[in-house]
């Protein structure tokens, strides 16, 4: 545990440094345990809004139902049944991004003479992503989820914030929600990721930023199926 939050700290306060030591572990788990911290963190923000009687999924009144239809029409998803859905595949999902996102690093550092190996991309990439999504985007869900809708007695107050009904409190927080928790938050992962991949393959500084826009993307790709 101590060298987890010496790791998680590390990429914060010394990102270089800290990818250097992952890059000499000989193990996947400090990857797939950064990455789970993901998916802890959102289970504990779902019961947490259970257990305050709040509703976790913000956007339900904007959502279709089915909200989700996969596997050519045959899984269909209610919107009744997406969250304890959504809970049940995290695990799975957070484990295929990692693999497929460190996958598409690999190989297109390959394409540039990289040096690094499969294992030290699943753990450097899982630490530059999680990182910033605790730090941002997990600290700002957490603040402005239920404790906020307590506050205010909106039991939608991220969702009716983002449609201007509070007035000036509205385009506050519409500028901080695009240019901190969306803008500052994977920007930051770029910047780790690019870091990461530069510091482990050994390739152009040109060379990292582009393959890590391309695993930024294709994250985003498969989360964006998933998330409502």
């Amino acid at each position: 545990m101590k060298q987890f939050i010496r790791y998680f700290w590390g990429t914060i306060a010394r990102p270089r440094t800290t990818f250097d030591a992952l890059a000499e572990e000989h193990t996947v788990r400090w990857g797939i345990a950064a990455s789970f911290l993901g998916v802890f963190q959102v289970w504990g923000n779902m019961a947490l809004h259970a257990a305050f009687g709040q509703d976790w999924l913000g956007t339900r009144g904007l959502l279709a139902d089915p909200t989700l239809v996969a596997g050519f029409g045959h899984w269909r998803v209610n919107l009744a049944d997406y969250i304890p859905v959504l809970a049940v595949l995290m695990p799975f999902l957070a484990l295929l991004g990692l693999v497929v996102t460190s996958g598409i690093a690999h190989l297109l550092s390959k394409l540039w003479g990289g040096q690094g190996t499969f294992e030290q991309m699943v753990n450097m990439l899982a630490f530059a992503s999680t990182v910033p999504s605790i730090v941002v985007g997990a600290a700002t869900e957490w603040i402005f989820g239920v404790p906020i809708d307590l506050l205010t007695g909106h039991r939608y107050w991220w969702t009716t914030a983002m449609h201007g009904e509070f007035g000036t409190v509205s385009a506050i927080w519409n500028l901080y929600f695009w240019g901190v928790y969306l803008g500052l938050q994977y920007i930051w992962i770029i910047v780790l990721e690019s870091i990461a991949i530069r510091r482990v393959q050994r390739i152009p500084p040109w060379a990292a930023v582009t393959t890590a826009l391309a695993v930024f993307s294709v994250s985003m790709f498969l989360w964006s199926v998933f998330i409502r």
